[in-house]
């Protein structure tokens, strides 16, 4: 008898998920079946970056590279939770860019192997069956998904878009989300800052009302710090230097602000009970991070401090970023004439089309060679909108604006 898979691994599978989609739409198999020719095809589906990485992180692989020993060294097992230089360097890197008084030692720091597998083991770290997970309406798509595997865990959302003005109101609905957080009583609540998909940044009042109730009812305040360092403007939010706390816990990564997409580190800043707790998950799954990446790291925080040439990497970086933003919302509101929402850090903006988000997207992609994300994996708010990521184009801008004449050229037909 052919034995079958677990029941959560057959429902996964068979579960619809935006991402799946849009890498359908995005093989080059269909490209042909659609007759297009993948050259002329422009894609806003990526959620990734494309500025260069730091000369002096680059310097530093080589410098291990070129040591035989520090280079033999890097091939053996790391801690597990990481080496004790690379969560020295983290912490100094956090207290360099956000401020020297953040309260962050090494014993607060989880290294892994990338933020995505922090987030699923925190969530099994800190949802029980029966326990509810807090999700904002749009959220990141990949958030659900990764509950998935966790039996008799309800997911809960509160919208902080409106959709009829197109506008993101979560400052409007504080005492609304308090009263909300109060009566659901969730245990885990996950924002993002930047967000994905909207790009905004949660107010710090918005953020702390949110601490203040997850306190109230025993729960955990857990922000995905994917995109901080592409952030613009004159000013940061207060919370963006929070230290860990009992009911606080942050996600990193190197994937975005250094393009390290494939040299995948992250890391979590934590309460020791929450660092012991991911030592003893990480020892059963990934065994250890990668030894290479990490003692790269360090070495460039080191240096990179010493020389005074992280702030003006990370700040040169956001500003490309700002750039490819304004550019993509001026080509939309120029060729598309759509409702979209202005970016405030990272890599993404949603537009309104009125129309069911999948068809919408298949249709664009068939007649102008266009790649959209559909917003319905996102949220309701989002059924009938799409993401774009400019975060491929930061330094093809004419791309941005030619891929919205098209589009635009195809909807007034």
């Amino acid at each position: 008898m052919k034995p079958v898979i677990s029941k959560s691994v057959s429902t996964f599978k068979c579960t619809k998920s935006p991402v799946r989609e849009i890498m359908d739409l995005a093989n080059p198999q269909f490209f042909k079946q659609a007759g297009l020719d993948p050259a002329e095809v422009i894609s806003f589906s990526g959620g990734w970056v494309n500025h260069e990485a730091p000369a002096q992180l680059r310097e530093a692989y080589a410098g291990i590279i070129r040591d035989e020993k520090r280079f033999h060294f890097s091939g053996g097992y790391s801690p597990t939770i990481g080496m004790p230089e690379c969560k020295s360097a983290i912490v100094d890197f956090e207290k360099h860019l956000f401020g020297a008084g953040m309260k962050l030692a090494p014993e607060n720091i989880a290294v892994g192997c990338n933020s995505t597998q922090l987030t699923f083991n925190l969530m099994h770290i800190m949802l029980s069956p029966g326990d509810k997970l807090l999700l904002l309406d749009p959220s990141y798509c990949n958030y659900p998904s990764q509950v998935t595997a966790l039996e008799g865990v309800k997911i809960i959302r509160f919208p902080v878009l409106d959709v009829a003005n197109w506008c993101y109101v979560a400052d409007e609905k504080i005492a609304e989300f308090t009263r909300f957080i109060l009566a659901e009583r969730p245990k885990l609540i996950l924002l993002c800052a930047p967000d994905n998909p909207t790009s905004q940044v949660p107010s710090a009042a918005f953020v702390q009302a949110a601490l203040a109730a997850a306190q109230e009812v025993g729960g955990f305040l857990v922000i995905d710090f994917a995109y901080k360092e592409l952030v613009w403007g004159d000013s940061l939010p207060e919370y963006f230097s929070w230290g860990p706390t009992e009911n606080f816990v942050s996600i990193h990564s190197n994937s975005k602000w250094c393009r390290g997409l494939g040299r995948r580190l992250g890391w979590v800043e934590g309460p020791v009970e929450i660092i012991e707790a991911l030592e003893a998950v990480q020892g059963s799954s990934i065994l250890c991070p990668d030894s290479l990446h990490q003692m790269a790291l360090a070495d460039y925080v080191k240096k990179g401090i010493e020389t005074d040439s992280i702030k003006p990497y990370v700040a040169g970086t956001a500003k490309l970023y700002e750039a490819a933003a304004k550019r993509t919302v001026q080509a939309v509101n120029e060729f598309l004439k759509m409702p979209c929402l202005v970016p405030q850090g990272g890599l993404y903006t949603v537009v309104r089309t009125g129309q069911e988000s999948s068809g919408f997207t298949r249709r664009i992609l068939e007649k102008t060679g266009v790649i959209f994300v559909p917003g319905w994996g996102f949220g309701d708010t989002l059924k009938n909108a799409v993401r774009l990521s400019y975060g491929p184009l930061v330094h093809h801008l004419d791309k941005i604006e030619v891929a919205m004449k098209r589009v635009g050229d195809f909807l007034a037909k």
